[in-house]
């Protein structure tokens, strides 16, 4: 704890090796995200299973060298995420998406978003990538926020997420030069 009561977040870095644990532990974060009704690809009522297995096939994805995992932690506790995968193939391998960008609900509104986006920046960067795409869910401050970031909104697909029975999202795409 800081000295105003604060949980001790460490700074974000990446994640070279997820050691045993590490799916278990994005599962943790990503169903405390979802349940609170964060846009990160699972309603608030996603089974318990289905958030694990699909925290263990991005771990894979980790250790296969597909996508990099940035992360910030408070002590030995995964307390935020994100992910870059690169474009596959020659004409796309120069860019990447930024996935999966979550803070636990109880250290929101503190900046860490920023902190991990601008670490997925930099690591972008340190991978020679040019350029970034991401999504956020529209009816949420997630547009408002990338804009102010300083990414542009380079789309939108009305209608695209269905978080909720008649709950229609629009999805939006954000750019990014490294």
């Amino acid at each position: 704890m800081t000295s105003g009561g604060e949980p001790a977040v460490g700074a974000p870095r990446v994640l070279r090796d997820a050691p045993a644990g590490t799916g278990a532990a994005l599962a943790a974060l990503w169903l405390a995200v979802s349940r609170e009704g964060g846009a990160v690809g699972f309603r608030p009522d996603a089974a318990e299973e289905l958030v694990l297995a699909a925290a263990e096939h991005v771990v894979s994805e980790v250790r296969a060298g597909r996508e990099q995992m940035i992360v910030i932690e408070t002590g030995d506790e995964l307390a935020g995420s994100a992910f870059l995968r690169r474009g596959s193939g020659p004409i796309v391998e120069h860019r990447a998406d930024v996935l999966r960008l979550m803070v636990h609900p109880d250290l929101q509104g503190r900046g860490w978003g920023t902190r991990l986006l601008d670490a997925a920046v930099a690591e972008a960067g340190a991978m020679g990538l040019r350029e970034l795409l991401l999504s956020a869910r529209g009816g949420t401050p997630l547009p408002e926020f990338y804009a102010k970031q300083g990414w542009t909104e380079v789309g939108r697909w009305p209608r695209a997420l269905c978080v909720g029975p008649g709950d229609w999202r629009d999805e939006h795409w954000f750019h990014r030069a490294v």
